[in-house]
């Protein structure tokens, strides 16, 4: 939110006389003028880049429009036209140009600030649709490691790829074994042998062309010297309207309470305004607050205009990388525009990298709510295969009940099938059927709350459900590392949110 300061206003009386035959009239005339501070504004526009599609490029099939956008004060909206007529309010945008004629055609992206101020870019491509299908596959360029080098600890892997299309996925191999479905991942190469190991980085375009390029390095950790493991605290927050909610005013005292090492918030929406003004405050108080212990830093989702969305995380732990996740790709292969978007936040834990998936599911009952939810979770289950065998933890508002819980009956309002995915094979006609087509290809899940906690019933949510629908999931490369987990048992947790604090405490030895 934008701070205005109080301006001062000085009062100048303007006297008007007016004769006539019959009366004197007097006018006074006030006139507000303001003081020797001007009132400061935001004049700069949004920086807009649009990615991909190329200006001028001749495209065909379905291609990715993606754009870039930057300012000061953040982007709270972003909006993409084709030929003048709006096409989504995302920053990406998959276009079908079967569906257009041949031609000349127009993309105009555009990014809104808090402020009102819209930057602008706009190219023009022609479609092709009669010449025959896309056949050039993209130009892969592996930028780090550099070839036949030498590595040792963490090694970020960084690839460049272009298309005239765009680019619709990514993919990083090690030793023919998946690793990331991003041009970006940090690889612990002191989990792997000293001597040759081979990089193999692909890009898919929207035709399914894929361009691919290998390098080989020697992995040499003979002189490192690794940090020791060690206990760590996770926790899963849901603060409520970004903490403003006036019914709840002790969300940062539940924080304090808790200390936990790794903190996932949801609903954040308003911590990225004025370039994330509230998420570094609020990381400068608990910093305060904690002096004897290691800093947080914190990240939060970026273009969020609502308070009860976004997602936002704090950290004692070095931040590798992070990725805001706005649409998944479900498993008839179209991309899903989720309703609160997913953030991947990897962090290194003592040097073990561990992906943790912030995760806020849409939200109330009715059966297209119900879909919606089952078609992100379907989504972000294939985001998490595709980043291959990593450490994982998966959190946050499921809005969703569990299937391992006892005394259903069943719950109705906001259905299982989300977590009968996590938990497949997993088939009980009472909680909503068998889901396991839907589950993960590679890991297995552990619902840390119930395996550490089976006769309790650990409620989240004391609303209308009086349930859990907030969790914590780990997969196996963690699942024999949990050692506890509660949920709602600080001095403050009722008076904290609408939802309780779940919890885990991690052994990394």
């Amino acid at each position: 939110m934008r701070l205005i300061e109080n301006r001062k206003y000085l009062a100048i009386i303007t006297l008007f006389i007016i004769f006539s035959t019959t009366s004197i009239v007097l006018l006074f005339i006030i006139v507000n003028t303001p003081a020797n501070t001007p009132q400061e504004q935001d004049t700069t526009f949004p920086n807009v880049i649009i990615l991909s599609p190329i200006d001028d490029s001749t495209v065909s099939g379905t291609i990715l429009i993606n754009m870039d956008a930057t300012d000061a004060n953040g982007i709270s909206s972003y909006a993409i036209y084709i030929d003048g007529v709006y096409r989504s309010g995302t920053k990406s945008y998959l276009w079908d140009t079967t569906q257009e004629s041949d031609g000349i055609h127009t993309i105009l992206c555009e990014a809104t600030d808090p402020f009102g101020k819209t930057g602008s870019n706009s190219i023009s491509i022609i479609v092709n649709n009669s010449g025959g299908a896309d056949t050039t596959p993209p130009i892969v360029t592996i930028i780090s490691p550099v070839a036949n080098s030498t590595v040792s600890d963490i090694v970020t892997i960084t690839m460049s790829a272009t298309d005239a299309n765009g680019i619709s996925s990514y993919a990083i191999y090690i030793n023919d074994i998946l690793r990331s479905g991003t041009n970006v991942y940090s690889w612990n190469t002191t989990q792997e042998i000293n001597g040759s190991h081979t990089i193999l980085c692909e890009a898919i375009d929207p035709s399914g062309n894929n361009g691919s390029d290998t390098i080989s390095v020697t992995v040499n950790n003979s002189g490192i010297i690794l940090e020791t493991s060690e206990i760590f605290k996770l926790m899963a927050f849901n603060i409520k309207e970004s903490g403003e909610d006036l019914a709840y005013p002790d969300w940062k005292t539940v924080v304090k309470e808790e200390n936990a090492d790794i903190i996932m918030f949801i609903e954040t929406g308003t911590w990225d305004d004025n370039s994330d003004l509230k998420l570094n405050q609020y990381v400068s108080e608990f910093n305060t607050y904690f002096a004897g212990e290691d800093p947080y830093i914190g990240y939060c989702t970026q273009g969020i205009s609502r308070s009860t969305d976004g997602a936002a995380i704090m950290s004692r732990y070095p931040v590798i990388d992070y990725n805001q996740i706005t649409h998944v790709l479900l498993d008839n292969s179209t991309s899903y525009d989720v309703t609160h978007d997913f953030y991947d936040v990897e962090v290194n834990v003592s040097g073990t990298p561990i992906h943790i998936i912030g995760s806020h599911l849409k939200a109330m009952p009715e059966a297209v709510n119900e879909q919606r939810r089952e078609l992100e979770q379907e989504g972000i289950i294939n985001y998490m295969d595709n980043l291959g065998n990593v450490s994982l933890v998966y959190l946050g508002d499921l809005n969703s009940f569990s299937p391992e819980d006892w005394g259903l009956n069943p719950q109705s309002g906001l259905g299982y099938g989300p977590l009968s995915m996590m938990v497949s094979p997993y088939s009980n006609p009472d909680t909503g059927g068998d889901y396991s087509v839907y589950s993960s290809a590679i890991h297995s899940w552990t619902d840390v709350h119930r395996t550490l906690n089976p006769t309790d019933w650990g409620v989240t949510y004391p609303g209308i459900y009086n349930s859990r629908i907030d969790f914590i999931y780990v997969n196996q490369f963690l699942s024999s590392n949990i050692i506890n987990s509660t949920t709602g048992d600080t001095a403050h947790f009722l008076t904290g949110s609408d939802h309780f604090t779940v919890d885990v405490f991690i052994n990394l030895n």
